[in-house]
Order: structure tokens, then sequence, then C-alpha cells
């Protein structure tokens, strides 16, 4: 499989993912899987564990970095066969079939081409199982800054601290700490329409965070815009939400007719429209007296002077 970055199996050789200080039982295990791997139809595998990676075609890899979609992986395993092995465990409700622990993509890949797919099986429980998929993401290039934030959000049961998360994804808590304030925020019905936005990070999500914590926005509200803005890129539609939520946030002015032909209209201050007439004559000859004799009725009045 044609990427610009180790698979699983060479990052553990080169130290990456992971402290060279640190062991971590699943090492052992993927190291000793290299040579177990075994043809398997693909319907006999079933979805297991947290979601990684949300739109399949999308990802962060810039153009220059090299072409990285799914259509671009199943044409290079069609051309030369699959080079990297998914990682599989046997399921517990049946004898005969396994759940996928990393390689959706190549998974699916085989899937649609009618062949049989390279894995390795392993006996994994949920923890150990949950850390090599960590591993595979650690020195995967082109995970979302929100996919990054799901699979933090999907593996946090099994680890108690941001610490704990980080050592599991390769980042550092501080990080976590971010990647949980999205998931927190944001609710997921929403992340899930707005979909992975390969090329947008914490600034623009933060901005969505900020939407929803401060500025009054609802799920309902960001639903119903995303459902209706048409055909627009993952990055676009979050742009298009930050840009909608944080025009809806700003103060809107609340306009009054105390008597007829009376505007009266208070936002960043206050502006008054009085419609042409002798009323408005008569204001305009009697306004900065009824002005001063206000404003001194107010000092006499607030404890606040301006």
């Amino acid at each position: 499989m044609a990427r610009n970055r180790l698979n699983a199996y060479d990052a553990l050789a080169a130290g990456q993912g992971a402290k060279s200080q640190t062991h971590f039982p699943v090492l052992d295990v993927l190291e000793s899987s290299l040579s177990a791997i075994r043809d398997i139809d693909p319907k006999l595998i079933d979805e297991w564990g947290p979601t990684d990676r949300m739109d399949e075609g999308e990802t962060a890899v810039s153009p220059a970095a090299g072409d990285n979609t799914f259509e671009s992986l199943k044409d290079n395993i069609a051309a030369i066969g699959q080079q990297v092995p998914v990682l599989v465990r046997p399921s517990a409700k049946s004898k005969e079939r396994f759940e996928i622990i990393f390689g959706r993509r190549r998974l699916r890949a085989c899937r649609e081409l009618g062949i049989a797919v390279k894995a390795n099986v392993q006996a994994l429980d949920d923890q150990t199982a949950l850390l090599a998929k960590a591993v595979e993401n650690a020195n995967r290039r082109d995970l979302s800054f929100y996919e990054k934030a799901l699979f933090a959000d999907g593996i946090a049961k099994q680890y108690s601290t941001a610490t704990e998360i980080g050592d599991a994804i390769g980042v550092s808590r501080h990080t976590v700490q971010h990647l949980k304030k999205v998931t927190s925020a944001v609710p997921k019905e929403v992340g899930y329409l707005i979909g992975p936005a390969p090329n947008r990070g914490r600034r623009q999500w933060f901005q969505l965070v900020d939407a929803f914590t401060n500025g009054g926005a609802t799920k309902q509200r960001a639903t119903a815009f995303l459902e209706g803005v048409g055909e627009l890129s993952s990055d676009e539609r979050l742009d298009a939400l930050i840009s909608e939520l944080t025009e809806k946030a700003k103060p809107q002015s609340a306009s009054r007719e105390p008597i007829k032909g009376v505007s009266i209209k208070a936002g960043q201050g206050v502006s008054m429209k009085v419609t042409k007439g002798p009323f408005a004559d008569w204001l305009n000859n009697h306004l900065d007296d009824l002005l001063t004799r206000a404003h001194e009725e107010f000092k006499a009045t607030s404890k606040t002077e301006e």
C-alpha cells in the first residue's frame, strides 16, 4: 500500500508511537503476529471499537504529499495487491467471525474488489486492542483534528486520565484536554454532519466550541443549518457553520415605538428616529434641554456616572 508514512509494524521497530523505555504488551503481540498472516473473506469481519476515521474519502494530507484517497488505495491494491495486513481478533459472538482492530480502509477496498483480505489474527483483550489501534493511529499522518478528538473520546472509558489517553494515542495531555473540549461542547450529531474537516484544526474547532458554550448556539439550529447547506466539502461546512453561528450570536438591536412616529433602537448604544412633522420640529428645538434634565435625573438616582 503506497503511503508516505511508516506502517504500524515498521513504526514499532523504529520506536515510534511509544517511549523507548516503556514496555507495552501490545508490541510483543504485534511483532509475534508478523508470521501469522492469513487470507480471510472480508464478509466474515465485523466492526469493533471507536471510530477513528469519519469519511474514508477525505484526508488531511495535502496533494503535495501524495494521493491518499480511498479510491487511490483501492486502485493500488488492485494493481499490486495488499501490501500491509489488517489486524483482527476472533469474535466473541461466533467462532467463524472476526472483529477489525485496524485497517478498515484496506478491508473495505478488498471487500469492494471481491478479494480476500490479508489479516493478522490475534486474541486481544479490549485494552490491548485499543492500544494496538492507537499505535497505528499515532503513526498515521492523515487523521484530522476532529477525528483524533473522536478517538480520544472513544477510549476515555479505558483510560482515566488525560496523561494515560495521551500516552495511548501519542499526544500530550494538553492536546488531549483540547480534544476533550471539542467533543464535550460540540454535539456529536453536529460533528458527524460536518465531517472530518481535514484541513481545519484546533483554531476553527475552538471557534465552534465558543459558539456553543458562550454564543448560545444549539444542536437544533446547527443541524438545521448543516442539513440545508447543499454540496459543500467538510472544511467548507465547518467554515459556514462557524460564520452562521457567530453571526447569530451577535447582539441584535432592539427596536421599539413608544409613541407614533418615534422609533428607538437599542444595541451598541441608543438611536432615535422621529418622523418629519410638528413634533419633530419641536423636539429639535428642545432636545438639548431635555437631555440635560434627563442626565441630571440620572446622576441623582444612579450610583454610576459615565
